[in-house]
């Protein structure tokens, strides 16, 4: 409240000032143009600055000047600023009397400007009318008859300070009106302004609060905006280039430096946008981070380019954490290899030996079977987590898919029957595809097993085989919860399991899915998913009957390159 008060009085004082000096200014002026024609008077005619009403005129127009400079004129009402243009009309009709010949009306003018351009109109119409009424009066009281040389005096004249008087009320009132329209834009002007201010600070304060590192360049490469945490992630690495990042920086693989036509910034420059590129910065045996980079164009509103924007941020925890989860997967599946080894074997010695009957022999056959399965998923997974490889041996040979499904059905009955699950295998015949029935198999349980698991108790299960001509197609459908689409689009993602599903007592890994399309792509075939959350969810695989060798590279290739 201070500070506004004082602002107020600090304007109130300039606006004081700036009203005495016009009123000095205006006035120096008519009594600079009087001393003027004094002195030049006086030059040629010294008798004739003598006369006592020349005097007097002289000496109303200097009294009128002093008082112009020391009265405070903004602490007085402002009509009474009309009494100097008045007083000088006195002064100049004295100068007039006391010495004719040197025209001295002429200087009405200033007066007459004075009052029209300064004061309200019937004070600005005062100008005019006094001064025809005094050069009437003069000429009626000294008895001059009319003639062609009094016409100067009588009319043209008083219709010349009438016109001067009208042209400058007129261009005072624009005058006026522009001032009120500037101040009006200028008010709205700085109102923007100060806006801008405000969206300008706030956006600094947000990019400095956020943890990843934002750069901003306009269309010629100048750094236009930088965040803290920006400079965090680049200063630790040493000197910065003129862009504000670091120049040597290196390919995921951690060795190779990345060429510098393909540097982020770069690429950002020439008008690319990308997401969550990964680049390590450091050198190698020194300290490293990974950033994912991302840029994007700023656009005007005709949609050119006015510059780019980069966002940077630091996963080095994130790849951290999924070495750790490979290095853990990994780490188990080797301890898990030795005691599923041990029981293999023992279990083959059973299954040989001559002293159990048929039926313990049957039911240790399938424990057998069981355990090569598992040992043959806990090599998968060090499969599935082996940097070197993402490969799966496959023994391709003529398979039925039906069989493989009844099979698949017939080992999840169990389960399914404890909670009221109906299963069903439907199918158009034998349908034969070149594959490897070990892994066809192990898809389909993955598949059966998780619509059994998700399902609702009393739900149902039904697999249907189709022969599609060059083509088996096996649906998957289920009655369970289904599945959002943003679950979906990540469904097949290693380790990915649904927030659904982590809130719920149903375990797993999020691998089952991920190693069945690897072996339905080694086979060239594909998978869909369709789900509705609360209805249910149908995969839909599509296998070749013949191998497609083509089809399966170009399906890898385009995996890979999508970073699945």
């Amino acid at each position: 409240m201070v500070r506004v008060k004082t602002a107020k009085a600090a304007k109130t004082g300039i606006v004081a000032q700036r009203l005495e000096r016009s009123v000095f200014l205006m006035q120096m002026l008519a009594a600079t143009a009087v001393l003027a024609l004094t002195v030049v008077t006086y030059l040629f005619s010294p008798v004739g600055v003598s006369d006592p009403r020349y005097v007097a005129g002289l000496a109303i127009m200097f009294a009128t000047t002093a008082a112009a400079s020391i009265i405070p004129w903004a602490k007085v009402p402002h009509d009474w600023i009309a009494l100097i243009p008045l007083a000088d009309i006195a002064s100049i009709m004295l100068l007039r009397e006391g010495e004719p010949s040197v025209a001295a009306s002429l200087f009405f003018v200033f007066p007459i400007f004075w009052l029209a351009s300064h004061f309200r109109l019937w004070i600005a119409a005062l100008g005019p009318i006094i001064c025809s009424v005094l050069l009437w009066s003069s000429f009626f009281w000294s008895g001059t008859a009319l003639s062609v040389a009094s016409v100067p005096a009588i009319f043209v004249l008083p219709i010349t300070f009438m016109f001067l008087a009208t042209a400058a009320f007129q261009a005072a009132r624009r005058g006026a009106a522009h001032r009120v329209l500037l101040r009006q834009q200028s008010r709205l002007l700085e109102t923007t302004m100060s806006g801008v201010r405000r969206q300008r600070e706030t956006l600094d304060e947000i990019i400095n609060a956020v943890t990843f590192g934002v750069i901003g360049y306009d269309d010629r490469g100048n750094v236009i905006l930088v965040n803290q945490a920006h400079r965090a992630l680049m200063e630790p690495f040493g000197e910065m280039n003129e862009s504000l990042v670091q120049e040597r920086v290196y390919l995921p693989d951690r060795v190779t430096p990345v060429p510098e036509s393909r540097r982020p910034y770069r690429r950002a420059m020439r008008g690319e946008v990308f997401d969550n590129e990964i680049i390590w910065q450091g050198q190698p045996g020194e300290r490293r981070i990974a950033l994912a980079v991302s840029a994007r164009q700023l656009l005007d509103d005709d949609g050119e380019s006015q510059g780019s924007i980069i966002v940077t941020r630091d996963i080095t925890p994130e790849i951290a954490a999924v070495e750790a989860r490979d290095d853990f997967v990994a780490s188990v599946s080797h301890e898990l290899r030795t005691p599923l080894t041990s029981v293999l074997g023992y279990l083959d010695l059973v299954v040989d030996s001559q002293g159990i009957d048929e039926e313990a022999r049957r039911l240790v056959g399938i424990a057998l079977d069981n355990s090569e399965r598992l040992l043959q998923i806990v090599s998968d997974l060090l499969v599935t987590v082996s940097a070197d490889s993402h490969r799966f041996v496959m023994h391709f040979a003529p398979c039925e898919v039906t069989a493989i499904a009844t099979q698949s059905l017939e080992a999840a009955r169990v389960a399914s029957q404890a909670r009221g699950i109906g299963v069903d295998v439907r199918s158009s015949g034998d349908v034969v595809v070149m594959g490897d029935a070990f892994r066809l198999r192990q898809v389909m349980d993955n598949f059966v097993s998780n619509a059994i698991k998700y399902n609702n108790d009393g739900g149902s299960v039904v697999v249907t085989v189709t022969d599609a001509g060059d083509d088996a197609r096996i649906t998957v459908r289920d009655t369970g919860r289904g599945m959002r689409p943003d679950e979906q689009e990540r469904l097949f993602e290693r380790f990915y399991r649904a927030d659904s599903v982590r809130q719920t007592s149903i375990h797993g890994t999020g691998l089952g899915l991920n190693i069945a399309r690897e072996i339905i792509e080694e086979h060239g075939g594909t998978v869909a998913v369709e789900s509705e959350p609360g209805v249910g969810t149908t995969f839909t695989v599509t296998l070749p009957k013949e191998r497609r060798d083509t089809a399966t590279a170009g399906a890898r290739q385009d995996r890979s390159t999508h970073g699945s």
